[in-house]
């Protein structure tokens, strides 16, 4: 919780932060921020990002483990990367690190469950918390943002609805690793055409020799881009934690000629 003074008076606004893929043009966001203040003028809106590509339920997940981190015990993270809107799939809370993650239960929030020990989910169940007669195809809007908005106003997380112990969990390759090599793959590309893998920074204990990917061969790890000469490759670990290969001032999917689902080969030194 955060304490603002309005006119003199406490009171206790609650952080909500916006990740979607509904881009600016609709003004789908701005519905949804307007059921937020109707319910708790108080909340305090920070939009994390609404560019998220479109129906990407990975990159959504990623970028709210990437940001979930920097942010205070209590913030609420409203995700809606929702391609099966309307259907079966659940919609849920999930609690995570004294963070709270409403959305869809469908992949969304799976690295940020698998990132901490304990966790806890619940379905969203009560209609309560919901707008009337919510439409099939916003529940970002009708479901989703009123009950993110009536947590930040204190509403306990148990009457949300029912436990989850189940959530489904997206499907991402697991590195292999043998001896003193870690095989993975590009799982993500991001604006500028750097390539995200699914390789975490923790499995790379050992100082790294090389990385291929496709026909390039890059030798060590760089801090930042500009250690190489414009132009050249280079891997590093990214904010989100992931090994990553770019090109410094330039687009590594393009010029390496690298998608999602090719192959990387990371070779450690024999040496810690």
């Amino acid at each position: 919780m955060v304490h603002i003074s309005l006119g003199g008076i406490l009171v206790m606004g609650s952080v909500i932060t916006l990740t979607t893929d509904f881009g600016t043009k609709d003004g789908f966001v701005g519905q949804m921020k307007g059921v937020v203040l109707k319910i708790n003028p108080q909340a305090i809106l920070i939009d994390v990002t609404h560019d998220i590509a479109p129906f990407s339920v990975l990159e959504g997940a990623l970028v709210l483990r990437g940001v979930s981190r920097y942010f205070a015990g209590d913030t609420i993270h409203l995700g809606v990367v929702d391609p099966g809107v309307g259907s079966a799939r659940r919609g849920t809370v999930v609690r995570a690190g004294n963070q709270f993650f409403v959305g869809p239960d469908n992949g969304l929030f799976s690295l940020v469950i698998s990132s901490f020990e304990t966790w806890e989910a619940r379905e969203i169940r009560n209609t309560e918390y919901c707008l009337d007669n919510p439409h099939p195809t916003f529940h970002g809007r009708d479901v989703f943002a009123p009950v993110a908005a009536h947590l930040s106003a204190g509403k306990d997380l148990e009457t949300v609805g029912p436990v989850v112990n189940d959530p489904v969990m997206l499907s991402i390759p697991s590195p292999r690793i043998s001896g003193g090599t870690v095989e993975g793959e590009v799982i993500y590309i991001d604006r500028f055409g750097n390539l995200s893998t699914n390789i975490d920074a923790g499995m790379l204990n050992r100082a790294v020799s090389t990385v291929h990917v496709g026909n390039t061969t890059i030798n060590g790890l760089s801090r930042f881009f500009s250690e190489v000469a414009d132009g050249g490759a280079l891997a590093l670990i990214n904010s989100f934690g992931f090994l990553e290969i770019a090109v410094n001032r330039g687009d590594a999917s393009q010029e390496l000629g690298i998608r999602c689902g090719v192959s990387v080969t990371v070779e450690l030194s024999s040496m810690p």
